[in-house]
């Protein structure tokens, strides 16, 4: 059978159901009093700062509809289902109540575990100029730091309006280029639901936001990539495509002496000025993606995010070479 009409029907009920979701979100995140400020606007507007709850509705219904219609449950979309809730949750509780910054790191890569115990994985990855190799022993101690890295580092992006929806729907299509290309199903249907879902949400993301993604959302999204990339055998082309998220969180890290909460910088990465960014000359400021971008003039917020999308763009292209003129 084509798989034409599944990936069709994940995209389209994702994104009805994630577009559908987003006034009871509005509703929750005002009578739970879940608002963030806008920092990077001289009023400071206060936005619902859940909204990733759409994205996280909209593709784990659309999977669990589409994968009994089609005949596509298996143990590789539970494992996706599970794993990425987990990374939900994780991120909910934290938009409620903020988590010590080293345990974080732990419950996201506990999130991770599904995969390993459904073997929802191949574990003979195929490494640039070397091919296939069996880590049939590393590969599982692997899965849960991947969990780790990668849902932290598209978590550091989600700074500016629209910053992380724009360069993760970069990730997501490039890792659905690479399994459609390469007839494989799962992981192909999977991106097409998680695209559904973040394209709407890119509308209400988009400067200015009236949608706040959340920790609840970047981090399910980060885990939605991360779970696709290892059922789909495509762990070497994610960690290319979103290497400028992997860099910024390494900066940060590196710059802040290990995990902070943002909550406690003495300094922010970048000043404001009649609505234009420019990068904070403080030693003390942590070193940041928008930080280096903003470091020679001042942007609007619309440019950095704009650079951030062409610096994903080229990532990609990048993962795509290497997918298929190098391993290939």
């Amino acid at each position: 059978m084509s798989a034409i009409p599944l990936l069709f029907a994940s995209f389209i009920l994702s994104a009805l159901l994630s577009y559908a979701s987003v006034p009871f979100i509005k509703s929750l995140a005002r009578k739970a009093k879940l608002f963030g400020v806008d920092v990077h606007k001289s009023w400071r507007p206060l936005v619902p700062k859940i909204g990733g709850i759409s994205v996280f509705i909209g593709v784990t219904v659309s999977v669990l509809v589409t994968s009994f219609l089609f005949n596509m449950v298996d143990n590789r979309v539970l494992a996706f289902i599970i794993s990425t809730e987990l990374a939900a949750i994780v991120g909910l509780w934290e938009d409620f109540r903020e988590l010590n910054p080293v345990l974080k790191p732990v419950l996201l890569a506990l999130a991770g575990l599904p995969i390993v115990f459904m073997g929802a994985y191949y574990p003979y990855p195929n490494l640039p100029f070397v091919g296939k190799r069996m880590l049939t022993i590393l590969y599982p101690i692997l899965v849960p730091i991947a969990f780790t890295i990668v849902t932290n580092a598209v978590n550091s992006m989600d700074v500016l309006n629209g910053s992380m929806t724009f360069t993760s729907i970069v990730a997501v299509f490039t890792i659905f280029l690479i399994a459609l290309t390469n007839g494989n199903a799962p992981p192909a249907y999977l991106c097409t639901a998680l695209l559904g879902s973040l394209i709407v949400f890119a509308y209400y993301n988009k400067y200015p936001a009236r949608l706040f993604s959340g920790n609840v959302g970047s981090l399910y999204v980060g885990a939605s990539l991360t779970s696709i990339a290892i059922i789909g055998s495509m762990e070497i082309a994610l960690l290319i495509t979103i290497l400028p998220q992997i860099m910024n969180e390494f900066h940060i890290i590196y710059s802040m002496k290990g995990f902070r909460s943002a909550k406690n910088l003495s300094e922010r990465p970048v000043l404001v000025e009649n609505d234009m960014l420019s990068a904070n000359p403080s030693k003390k400021a942590p070193i940041t993606l928008v930080r280096m971008l903003t470091s020679r003039c001042s942007l609007s917020e619309k440019e950095v995010v704009k650079m951030l999308v062409m610096i994903s763009i080229v990532s990609a292209t990048l993962a795509l070479i290497t997918e298929f003129l190098i391993i290939k």
